[in-house]
């Protein structure tokens, strides 16, 4: 029994459909709550400007997801109601590739994945102190990616089989395109997360005791855990497509949104932290020192707090006297006196 008899392409589209309908309205109450965190942040920490890379990128990704879906669910109509009467009308409809709606979906999933790789790629360039050689092997990662995504868009455009999705001139492309995707994403999260412990490191001995184990792991854990979902996904997508099954279409389709998901569960995990410390230390100020009779005393940046130690500052002091200089002077001021001169005369 074949894969199509298996799993039938319809059942395969209006599955995906569900599932990133559901994603979708994941994705958008995430967004919702991302966006108002932006603004509070805004304006509970006095900041000049909003972060406008954050704000730009978040809504490009739910722009995206929504015209993704836009053309899922025209594309279901389609299927279903206009070809839907025909006899194998729905899976012949599915497996044309080369529809111009599908061409656009396919178009608008690569442009999702490289804002987001792009993304990732800044974020590494700012963690690592806008270090350039550090970009030399993610941007090369990046176009490839670009190349490799919009070859594969082309060549579907221009393919005239029925399910040619996996045929062998489309295969390297499609390969190509979800390994470098996903090595983008696990070498840059790797980079940051390994950037934050190095520079942790270097500031513990200003720490004591357990605090040094505190806020840099919960930015690691975050980035970690965000990364492994999509690398999950990823990993599942590109697993499936190499086993020639339609499920690859259930899961290629929920992550467009899915991609929104973990970038806004990072914006919400990590806003929040900060708005939550903001408010039970008072606002946004950008170092609040406690009680300075304690040795230990607390130093909130950030929004987290870092007990310090005592340091011993020794001063040394060296003092040189030109005696000749002052010999003279008493001589100037004695004969003065004796003349019944005023001294500053």
């Amino acid at each position: 029994m074949s894969d199509e008899e298996k799993f039938p392409l319809a059942r395969a589209e209006i599955i995906a459909l569900f599932l990133e309908s559901m994603v979708f309205g994941a994705f958008s109450v995430l967004y919702a709550i991302a966006i108002w965190i932006l603004l509070y942040r805004e304006k509970i920490r006095g900041r000049s400007t909003l972060n406008r890379m954050l704000f730009a990128t978040t809504t490009v990704m739910w722009i995206l997801s929504v015209a993704h879906l836009c053309i899922d669910v025209v594309r279901a109509v389609q299927g279903f109601v206009i070809y839907g009467g025909e006899p194998g009308g729905t899976n012949a409809y599915y497996a044309k590739i080369s529809d111009p709606t599908e061409v656009a979906k396919n178009v608008v999933y690569i442009t999702m994945t490289l804002v987001a790789d792009t993304f990732v790629t800044y974020r590494l360039f700012i963690v690592w102190n806008k270090t350039f050689w550090i970009l030399i092997v993610p941007l090369m990662l990046l176009l490839a990616t670009a190349v490799a995504g919009y070859g594969a868009c082309v060549e579907i455009g221009l393919s005239k089989e029925g399910n040619a999705i996996f045929a062998e001139n489309l295969q390297p492309w499609i390969r190509a395109f979800f390994s470098l995707s996903l090595t983008t994403n696990l070498l840059a999260t790797f980079l940051i997360a390994g950037r934050i412990m190095w520079m942790n490191r270097r500031v513990r001995k200003y720490r004591t005791g357990g605090a040094a184990a505190g806020s840099h792991w919960e930015v690691i854990e975050t980035m970690i855990q965000s990364a492994a979902i999509y690398s999950a996904a990823l990993a599942s997508l590109l697993g499936t497509y190499l086993a020639g099954s339609n499920a690859q279409y259930v899961v290629l389709d929920p992550l467009q949104p899915l991609i929104g998901v973990v970038f806004t569960l990072i914006i919400i995990r990590v806003g929040l932290g900060y708005t939550m410390n903001d408010s039970v230390s008072g606002g946004g100020g950008a170092a609040n020192i406690s009680d300075r009779g304690d040795p230990r005393q607390l130093q909130t940046i950030g929004g987290h707090s870092y007990p310090l130690q005592p340091v011993a500052i020794n001063v040394s002091v060296s003092r040189t006297h030109d005696r000749a200089s002052f010999e003279g002077y008493d001589h100037k001021l004695a004969s003065d006196v004796e003349s019944g001169k005023a001294p500053s005369e």
